[in-house]
């Protein structure tokens, strides 16, 4: 997590960046003259060769037209042809990566990767406060939820040799499981359980945030991890909220 720069401080004013074309709008819309539906923007740059399947978009930031917001032209190739003009927010340019050869060939969704840490180093660090030791529950800015089972949780949390040994009574007892090593088990059980899923947009994004929260909790150690027990269908399943703390 960073200091907060703005965008042309960071990015400079010159160059083309590339995007995750989610930061664009989703809502439906309609020609102005016949009432026409029509595809919405997010559809409309991801449109390639008649299929709706890009992941990414290019952008040309023009100028700040408010508080935190930007001018931009967008397309779905780095040559901006027929770009269409956007608002975009300080929240959405913390994905951008200069279109340069140190993105250039790289896979769609290995730039989702990319571009998600890369807005975990820039954004700023938010306030955070205080909380008791052991409340269970802290507030998160949500990335990501994933119901897992009992059964996968108790696997990740792993009861290992080194968690047992021997009380003056020589029975096995279990030492205690450590905060940041359960985090890291909340975090690992939910990468796996998406892994698992089908391999849609969605779950890469998610994939890759819960990776870079990975890392990043590795270094600062802070609850970034919610676990939930639920009654589904006679069981319990256990959601998993990763964030940041709001």
């Amino acid at each position: 997590m960073g200091y907060h720069r703005p965008f042309f401080q960071r990015f400079g004013h010159q160059g083309i960046c590339v995007l995750p074309t989610d930061v664009l709008c989703d809502d439906p819309l309609s020609d102005p003259e016949t009432g026409e539906a029509l595809p919405s923007l997010r559809e409309q740059v991801g449109l390639v060769d008649g299929i709706h399947h890009q992941l990414v978009c290019y952008a040309r930031v023009l100028k700040v037209c408010g508080d935190g917001l930007y001018w931009a032209e967008v397309a779905s190739t780095p040559e901006l042809a027929d770009p269409h003009r956007v608002v975009l927010s300080e929240e959405d340019l913390y994905f951008a990566l200069p279109y340069d050869v140190r993105v250039q060939g790289t896979s769609p969704a290995h730039l989702l990767m990319m571009m998600h840490a890369h807005r975990h180093a820039v954004r700023p660090t938010p306030r955070v406060e205080p909380t008791p030791e052991r409340t269970p529950i802290v507030p998160l800015e949500p990335l990501a939820t994933v119901e897992v089972s009992t059964d996968a949780l108790q696997e990740a949390l792993g009861l290992r040799k080194q968690d047992r040994h021997k009380d003056t009574k020589q029975c096995t007892v279990r030492r205690p499981i450590s905060v940041v090593r359960m985090q890291q088990a909340f975090l690992h059980v939910m990468l796996e359980a998406l892994l698992a899923q089908e391999q849609t947009r969605t779950t890469m994004m998610h994939s890759a945030e819960i990776a870079c929260v990975q890392r990043w909790h590795q270094e600062r150690r802070q609850r970034c991890v919610n676990a939930v027990p639920l009654c589904r269908e006679g069981r319990v399943v256990w959601q998993l909220t990763v964030g940041i703390a709001a």
